[in-house]
């Protein structure tokens, strides 16, 4: 599961994608982002790819109840095409949510937080040649009770190959290269096609342990992706 994650700023993001229109406007880098916080998005509402900014956490179109769905901010992507939540999105509203990188937690490495609490080693995955990736996602306009419109988003998930990455944690986002960009924001890529994509998808990120400060999304600053030594006994 990808619950937490890092945004680029605007320059890195307009570098990248080449949209036309976006209201990312003074985006900056955000290294702590989790569900219900509005992120970045990169899609194509009416013929023209566009950036926005939409809520993580997706309310599908059709939702009637005031509060938002709970737990909508990742799709399994295995699942995705025939479950409610997330099957018109695959059909058709696919979108990508600009990343830097972002965070795992390793079960399987137990650690002691900052407040010497028991929890798991954070690990910070990423593309060290680039400051741009992109995550496959889904999104939707949802109306509310009084009117007000809103733009939300999930990103997609795979099971992680074996080797380096699966390590430290069986899911990871489902991350495109820029020559699958058209086919998969077009409403009219076919499904095989859209399956395709995602079996295809990149792997080839590295990873290294991460401060648990990280734990708290409160927490914001550029030190929460800097590598750190693995524990030796003490707390950090």
């Amino acid at each position: 599961m990808c619950g937490r994650y890092v945004t680029p700023d605007e320059r890195a993001m307009e570098n990248y994608f080449h949209v036309g229109r976006h209201n990312w406007n003074t985006w900056a880098t955000r290294y702590n982002v989790g569900p219900t916080m509005p992120v970045p998005v990169v899609y194509n509402p009416h013929g023209e790819t566009v950036g926005d900014v939409a809520r993580w956490g997706l309310i599908p179109s059709w939702w009637k109840k005031d509060a938002p769905p709970a737990a909508t901010f990742n799709a399994r992507s295995e699942e995705a095409a025939k479950k409610p939540m997330w099957r018109s999105g695959m059909r058709s509203t696919r979108c990508l949510l600009p990343a830097r990188g972002w965070y795992e937690w390793n079960e399987h490495e137990p650690v002691r937080t900052g407040s010497g609490r028991k929890g798991q080693q954070p690990y910070y995955f990423h593309d060290p040649a680039t400051e741009v990736v992109a995550i496959a996602g889904l999104w939707s306009w949802w109306q509310s009770a009084d009117g007000s419109e809103v733009l939300s988003c999930a990103l997609l998930t795979r099971e992680a190959p074996a080797g380096p990455i699966a390590d430290i944690h069986h899911r990871m986002p489902v991350v495109l290269a820029p020559s699958e960009f058209p086919a998969w924001l077009s409403r009219t890529t076919s499904p095989r096609d859209v399956a395709a994509i995602v079996a295809g998808s990149r792997t080839d990120f590295a990873a290294h342990r991460v401060g648990t400060q990280v734990n708290n999304p409160r927490n914001e600053s550029p030190d929460l992706i800097e590598e750190v030594p693995p524990q030796s006994g003490g707390s950090r």
